[in-house]
């Protein structure tokens, strides 16, 4: 016997799915290449953990425990 499972999606979990393809096809539309935008996108997640980071280490020394 099989067990059937029901399953509801919420609508941010929708959103969540539907995001990357809207996207995508908007840059392509607005004339941007993917890659150009992806590549954007990754300097600026590495440039805010370098920052984050930065910021953690620099807490951790001025507050000892």
């Amino acid at each position: 016997m099989t067990d059937m499972q029901n399953t509801t999606e919420t609508t941010v979990e929708i959103l969540a799915k539907a995001s990357a393809p809207v996207s995508v096809s908007l840059a392509t539309i607005a004339g941007y290449q993917v890659s150009d935008v992806l590549l954007w996108c990754t300097l600026i997640y590495t440039v805010l953990m370098i920052i984050h980071k930065l910021f953690s280490m620099y807490r951790d020394v001025t507050n000892p425990p």
